[in-house]
């Protein structure tokens, strides 16, 4: 009986802590969602639009088709990070991460909460995004493919998120991994060229950056054009996202720089 009313508790503590975050995302909506949205449609605008007219195609494809796949990754992955890491680093910062830890609530399941904000202000904003740009598209090949992407892309940085928000001790700290590392890797990860246009050893450092393989995938499911195998990028990309994920939940069991 003890366990059993438990279980309900945990059950009403992850969803209320859930939906805590979510509801922490869509009120601060010109915060968490507009400036992702805005950044993406800013790139559509100048590389998609202006140079366009330069560059017809890219592996076949008119370059806005090419370049729309990439640009949802990266919205999806600077968004899940961001909100992740924010909302750990403002709970440690202010206290109340005390009140979660001393809940009734398993590791797991406070990193589940904490990661529910995240997919959903990534899920939201590269929904907007694809939304503005499909007039301008030929539409999807493969929308389970492209779906299965966008989904195990944004799990496997929310996941990311919650070790930053747990790891960082200073606001440096905390925007270190998104401005200096998770930047960088969408970038370089074949959003506005083509990995097989490069020299060495560019198109090989290009092929390192585990992002490739998440808009590679991406990519498949817009336009049907891929590079790598589609199921090995997903396999491989959804088993790092169940590692970080794990990691995130023995840091959280061990208070980890989260108690004092």
């Amino acid at each position: 009986m003890i366990e059993a009313d438990l279980r309900v508790m945990q059950r009403r503590g992850l969803v209320a802590l859930a939906a805590r975050e979510v509801r922490r995302v869509l009120s601060l909506w010109t915060q968490t969602i507009v400036p992702h949205v805005v950044t993406a449609l800013l790139f559509l605008a100048v590389f998609g639009a202006a140079l366009d007219s330069r560059r017809r195609e890219i592996e076949g494809l008119d370059y806005l088709s090419f370049m729309l796949p990439g640009l949802l990754v990266m919205t999806t992955v600077s968004a899940a990070v961001a909100n992740a890491s924010t909302s750990l680093y403002q709970a440690k910062s202010e206290g109340y991460i005390e009140d979660v830890l001393t809940s009734p609530l398993r590791s797991s399941q406070i990193v589940a909460g904490y990661a529910a904000g995240s997919v959903v202000r990534a899920w939201v904003s590269t929904a907007l995004v694809a939304l503005a740009a499909a007039p301008f598209t030929t539409g999807i090949a493969h929308p389970l493919g492209a779906v299965a992407a966008l989904v195990i892309a944004g799990f496997v940085f929310a996941s990311l998120g919650v070790i930053v928000g747990i790891a960082a001790e200073t606001y440096d700290q905390h925007a270190f991994v998104a401005n200096l590392l998770v930047t960088p890797l969408a970038l370089l990860a074949g959003v506005f060229y083509s990995a097989r246009a490069l020299g060495e050893p560019w198109e090989t450092l290009t092929r390192l950056d585990p992002l490739y393989y998440l808009v590679d995938a991406t990519r498949f499911g817009f336009t049907g054009h891929n590079d790598a195998p589609v199921l090995v990028s997903l396999g491989a990309s959804a088993a790092v996202g169940i590692a970080l994920f794990g990691l995130a939940v023995a840091l959280v069991a061990r208070g980890w720089r989260l108690k004092p």
